[in-house]
């Protein structure tokens, strides 16, 4: 390979993140009720596909619970410690940075854990603590409906995991209409004085696919285990149009982890779901981003 590629290759990249965490700014700046050169993202992480009951497992049901709530933790705080990162000035930022200091925002971090199986809210974190700050929130919701709707997060983070599981816990729930909702502000009443930003959704793997409008996608590979659904414990209880997620993705299903290895299931099984169009195949690191507003989907 040539090393000189490679070097403007990363300095593109470079530039891209720069321009892309300007613009964030800029609308943390515009949607924020204050002028407060403080300012908040507040994360909503879900880790609820990954605390499914594995029957294979040699531990027991609160052992697995337990490690689970841990490993979501920890990726939890992998996400906010990126994200805290990515608005952080780096080394990297133009010489004439520290000229413009006055106009540097200080971004604080929030998170909480909802579990969509019983709708708590669990292990709240701040990268800092600004108490007496104006522009600062240090109150955290005290339940799902409530981080979905009053607290308004910024981000909506779905884990990956066990998709049934995930769908199964949505659905008794009645999630879906809430993210959606807090991803479009619809049916919401207003008043005149006050507003809601959309949030940003964000899913790796299980997340990715319950973003799509069919979750059958993740009957294909065998992976996921349906088993840990009552009532639904085979894949062919999670074929069909009856089995939904969210639909965010203009009509279009979607089939993560995809590889050259899977190019003959894919061309088997997508005419079970319609025509190839409404198929997105995302390989490792790839990203379907859909910007509604221009109803536009690009895949990077």
């Amino acid at each position: 390979d040539d090393p000189t590629n490679n070097d403007e290759t990363m300095d593109r990249l470079k530039l891209a993140r720069k321009e892309k965490t300007e613009q964030m700014v800029e609308y943390l700046r515009s949607s924020s009720s204050s002028n407060s050169q403080r300012m908040e993202v507040k994360v909503l992480y879900i880790p609820t596909a990954m605390y499914a009951l594995r029957a294979d497992s040699a531990n027991s049901p609160g052992k697995q619970r337990q490690r689970n709530r841990a490993d979501g933790k920890k990726r939890r705080n992998q996400l906010v410690q990126f994200i805290q990162e990515m608005f952080s000035k780096s080394d990297d930022d133009d010489a004439d940075a520290n000229a413009n200091e006055s106009n540097a925002v200080d971004i604080t971090v929030s998170a909480v854990t909802l579990d969509l199986d019983d709708g708590s809210i669990k292990q709240p974190t701040s990268t800092k603590e600004h108490e007496n700050d104006e522009g600062a929130t240090t109150e955290f919701p005290k339940d799902g409906k409530d981080a979905l709707t009053n607290w308004n997060p910024h981000l909506i983070y779905v884990e990956g995991g066990n998709t049934f599981w995930l769908a199964h816990c949505m659905e008794k729930g009645d999630w879906s209409q809430l993210i959606v909702d807090a991803l479009c502000c619809n049916h919401m009443d207003l008043r005149d004085d006050d507003f809601r930003r959309p949030a940003l959704y964000m899913g790796k793997s299980a997340g990715a696919i319950i973003a799509g409008k069919y979750v059958e996608t993740a009957t294909w590979k065998g992976w996921d285990d349906p088993s840990v659904v009552p009532g639904k414990s085979t894949y062919e209880d999670w074929k069909g149009p009856t089995s939904t997620g969210l639909n965010l993705v203009g009509g279009a299903s979607i089939f993560p982890h995809m590889s050259d290895d899977w190019l003959e299931l894919v061309d088997e099984k997508k005419s079970d779901i319609g025509d190839v169009a409404d198929l997105y195949c995302l390989q490792e690191w790839d990203a379907c981003c859909v910007e509604a507003s221009m109803e536009d989907a690009r895949l990077y």
